[in-house]
């Protein structure tokens, strides 16, 4: 069965744990400054008695009644009156301390003070025999009695004769120590709920970092994965766990928009294929299906629509090709890694270039003779002819195009650059995005191009460990930059 206390908050637990355990403290000082006390005072009443029994003893001593009452001389044959010796003996004194002349038999014979406790200490002394008074050997003893106890210090006189007893009542000390449980008792509570309020009032402001992270966990749990929690002292427990928090929350966040981000890619790059793949299949269609209508029927007719489908075949078969590179490029597949003579690349790369665009001069400038790094010739050859013939579609016949190569301290640099009309820089920002568009007309950004030569020249270049960028100014052309790592 679940205990009620399992049901409580955090905060109540914790209050009624310090309550108990402040009781139990306060209970066991209590107990042990009573004990002590008591043991106190009863120390203080023997060192009485003893001053009362040692000047009482000497006092009969000296007054010979120790020697009348060994010979019998008890006042009734003629002789002195026992208890002479101490003066005219005193009864209904008020006070609780008391002396009393017991004789060998222990019967009382005389007595001083001790009317204020409830019972008088001489029904409790009779037939205390010296016997039994040197088995205590004058040390303090309490007899019970009722209303209060007494502490008793017993002497036997000389030869046996009789007993002194001196003996306190401790009704004062048991009414002083009762006294002082009740006040323990009374500040015990007072000082119980002081605690408790003291508690929860320190324990609630310690826990209110928690409650903020409840609050924050609520509004994550919301759709608000950009909630964060307070920050706090980073030198105690709960800043540190602050701290920590708000970092795993930043993670996920990130997390969280990292795969927002490849879904939405995810989704454009099946989309934009599908269109990609649509166009040449619906152009292939058609003009099949005009050829079976028997639309053409010229030969130069049909021989031109023959080459209008084998072109749209060849364009989809690249775009295939392309996708296919993209994928594999995605995998993470390990490339070749030989050392790759750049300028030797570059040089093949302009040649064919120069061949397929004629109208676009193309200057080659090196700043070595030998430029090598690791990677796959290959990979890197269309790296570099994918951006010459980036530059001959986007601008006009005539348009010269430059390609620089250079090694720098940070690596191998190739730079191809044009002065067509460039880049806005929320294109150059998105440039390298597969099917992005610089308008949204969706226009091809070549004859022959699948539209995602750029997208597969980042690709190879982070398949290198290496990396493409490009700067742009509207107007005034557009300049590409491989960074190839240097080959050690």
């Amino acid at each position: 069965m679940r205990s009620p206390i399992a049901t409580w908050s955090l905060r109540s637990r914790l209050t009624l744990g310090i309550v108990i355990l402040s009781a139990i403290g306060f209970i066991a000082a209590s107990i042990a400054t009573q004990s002590l006390l008591k043991s106190y005072l009863t120390k203080e009443v023997d060192n009485q008695l003893k001053v009362i029994t040692n000047g009482t003893f000497e006092r009969i001593q000296q007054s010979g009644i120790a020697h009348e009452v060994n010979e019998g001389r008890h006042g009734d044959d003629g002789g002195r009156p026992i208890g002479k010796g101490l003066g005219t003996p005193l009864t209904r004194i008020p006070t609780s301390a008391s002396l009393t002349l017991l004789d060998a038999q222990g019967t009382v014979i005389g007595g001083i003070g001790g009317d204020l406790n409830a019972a008088p200490i001489s029904n409790y002394l009779t037939g205390l025999l010296p016997a039994e008074v040197a088995s205590h050997g004058e040390k303090p003893f309490t007899i019970d009695a009722p209303g209060a106890d007494f502490r008793v210090i017993a002497r036997a006189l000389p030869n046996g004769a009789g007993t002194v007893v001196a003996a306190q009542s401790l009704r004062d000390l048991n009414r002083t120590t009762s006294r002082l449980g009740f006040l323990f008792a009374l500040i015990g509570f007072a000082l119980l709920l002081l605690i408790a309020l003291a508690a929860r009032t320190v324990i609630k402001v310690s826990l209110r970092p928690l409650e903020d992270a409840e609050k924050t966990a609520e509004e994550i749990a919301a759709g608000n994965l950009s909630a964060r929690m307070p920050e706090a002292n980073p030198q105690t427990e709960v800043g540190r766990l602050v701290t920590s928090l708000n970092a795993m929350l930043a993670r996920i966040e990130d997390a969280f928009s990292v795969r927002t981000e490849s879904e939405n890619k995810l989704r454009r790059f099946v989309a934009d294929a599908s269109h990609e793949l649509r166009t040449p299949i619906t152009a292939i269609r058609g003009f099949s299906e005009l050829h079976r209508q028997g639309a053409v029927t010229g030969e130069k007719e049909t021989t031109e629509l023959i080459g209008r489908i084998e072109n749209e075949s060849k364009r989809m078969g690249s775009l295939v090709e392309d996708l296919l590179l993209l994928a594999r490029l995605d995998q993470a597949r390990e490339m070749e890694s030989k050392p790759v003579d750049i300028n030797k690349v570059v040089e093949d790369a302009v040649i064919s270039a120069r061949a397929a665009g004629p109208e676009h001069p193309v200057t080659v400038n090196s700043s070595e003779s030998e430029i090598f790094t690791l990677g796959d010739e290959v990979r890197i050859h269309q790296v570099v002819a994918n951006l010459l013939a980036n530059a001959r579609a986007h601008t006009p016949a005539g348009t010269p195009i430059t390609v620089s190569v250079q090694s720098t301290d940070a690596g191998v640099e190739i730079s191809v650059a044009d002065k067509g009309p460039g880049l806005s820089a929320e294109d150059q920002k998105r440039i390298f995005e597969r099917f992005y568009r610089a308008d949204s007309s969706r226009v091809r950004t070549g004859p022959d191009g699948s539209g995602l030569g750029l997208s597969i020249v980042d690709a190879v270049m982070r398949a290198h460990g290496g990396s493409v960028s490009v700067q742009s100014t509207p107007g005034e052309g557009a300049t590409f930059t491989l960074l190839f790592p240097r080959a050690e």
